[in-house]
């Protein structure tokens, strides 16, 4: 018996941006069945009557509470992952829906379809969570949801932008800390920027909660999407240029500290979004323009997503299909490489200024002569190592130089007596006497004796012996 469910059955199969999302009738011959509603309830009566016949594929739950104990005896399936015991994060839901339902929210998202938000409750994600701490799982984030500044927030369903209740907040993350104390991640991914615009004094303590309880090196990923008017108001979007730009400060006031981890606290993730109704030429000059303005303020942003809408169904973006992608392809192209060019190098140099030491970070796999090695969290950045090391460790690097979006690093310390003369190159600001000074004189008995032959005394504290 096979059975398909999740989006991919109810709403249509997309692979990238910037196509039309197929129908899942497509492909409804290879099943026996498309769970158009809610998998855990399906399954369930499949199971139980041990046949399809005799089942509501349109089946829904009313509340979390009729799946609780799925979910808890579902966690047992991490131990199957072949990451389990290496770089595994377990993403936990808090709640589905949009608080923007009210008004249809976004032209392309599905998530509306789901209707007004039913929260899980706090004792329930903190038991999912104590579970799998128990099973071995220390990295942790809070997802699936469209704005977490909004869990169990006042005037969902009476406001488009309800009202964020810090203190709700602080019970989920006080409860996580309590059962898991020595987890290794604990992060975020959406957050809505119109909450966070239309409710600063609340989203600043939402943010303080955030801190004082997660991991550094968190993101905000901000839904974005166009801050062109004309597209905003066409799509329903969120927010206008200076709302998003008000939204982004607000979080850099509160996250932007250094972490010990070497990251920020808390920073905005940025989604770009192109091929939506009324965009035109003048839209990626805006949007460029609203890049700009976050770069001169001396803001950060962890990272840009810059995508093209992937069309889906029932949303209201489907009578426009990808009309709008074709047409405009060598502007998204060019907006692309020009960012890539311009706003990205400033910020990843602002992110991680050379030296910055990043720490726990996991080799991930060998390309070529090169180690690429990421810390566990919600869009970590690649460090790229000019070394083959050990794969599936954990490792403190230095940052030494800079790719597209990615870093070039060096273990830390570097070891002076084994390292590799390409390693030693890289460490910041050396000079080329002292490389050779080292490469001539080693190895080394001592600290003290390597400064003897080292003039640049700033460079030891990113060796050892």
């Amino acid at each position: 018996m096979k059975v398909l469910t999740g989006p991919a059955a109810k709403f249509g199969i997309g692979t990238i941006g910037g196509r039309l999302a197929e129908l899942p009738t497509k492909i409804k011959e290879n099943f026996n069945m498309l769970v158009k509603g809610d998998p855990e309830i399906v399954v369930h009566e499949i199971i139980s009557e041990n046949s399809v016949d005799k089942v509501d594929p349109y089946a829904i739950r009313g509340s979390y509470d009729e799946i609780e104990e799925f979910i808890i005896r579902g966690t047992r399936i991490v131990l199957q992952h072949p990451n389990y015991g290496l770089n595994l994060i377990a993403e936990i839901e808090t709640y589905r829906g949009c608080p923007r339902a009210i008004t249809g929210g976004c032209s392309f998202c599905i998530e509306p379809l789901y209707g007004l938000p039913k929260f899980r409750k706090q004792k329930c994600i903190v038991r999912e969570i104590e579970e799998l701490y128990s099973l071995g799982v220390k990295f942790f984030r809070l997802g699936r949801q469209p704005d977490i500044f909004t869990y169990r927030a006042e005037g969902v369903g009476n406001v488009e932008y309800p009202k964020p209740k810090p203190e709700e907040i602080e019970k989920l993350f006080y409860g996580i800390r309590n059962v898991a104390p020595n987890l290794k991640t604990l992060h975020i991914d959406n957050v809505n920027p119109g909450t966070v615009a239309n409710h600063p004094k609340e989203a600043r303590e939402v943010a303080k909660v955030i801190v004082k309880y997660h991991t550094p090196g968190d993101v905000a990923a901000f839904g974005v999407e166009s801050v062109d008017p004309v597209v905003v108001k066409l799509n329903n979007l969120k927010v206008t240029m200076e709302e998003a730009l008000r939204a982004v400060e607000i979080i850099n006031e509160i996250g932007a500290q250094r972490g010990y981890n070497g990251l920020p606290e808390l920073l905005p993730g940025i989604n770009l979004l192109f091929g939506l109704k009324g965009e035109t030429k003048e839209t990626y000059r805006i949007n460029f323009e609203f890049l700009k303005r976050i770069v001169e303020r001396s803001l950060m942003i962890r990272r840009i997503n810059i995508r093209q809408v992937m069309v889906f169904p029932a949303t209201r973006m489907w009578n426009i299909g990808d009309r709008v992608i074709k047409r405009h392809k060598r502007y998204f192209k060019s907006f692309k490489a020009k960012v890539k060019k311009e706003i990205e190098p400033r910020l990843l140099r602002k992110l991680v200024p050379k030296g910055t030491v990043l720490k726990e970070v996991f080799t991930e796999k060998h390309i070529g002569e090169y180690t690429y090695a990421r810390q566990v969290g919600s869009y970590p950045l690649i460090l790229k190592i000019p070394e083959k090391l050990p794969l599936h460790m954990f490792t403190n690097f230095a940052v030494v130089d800079y790719e597209h979006r990615s870093a070039i690093a060096i273990p830390y310390p570097l070891n002076v007596n084994k390292a590799k003369r390409k390693l030693l190159e890289l460490i910041p600001n050396i000079s080329h006497n002292d490389v050779l000074n080292i490469l001539k004189t080693r190895p080394f008995k001592s600290m003290s004796q390597l400064s003897l032959v080292i003039k640049n005394k700033d460079c030891i504290k990113y060796l050892s012996i």
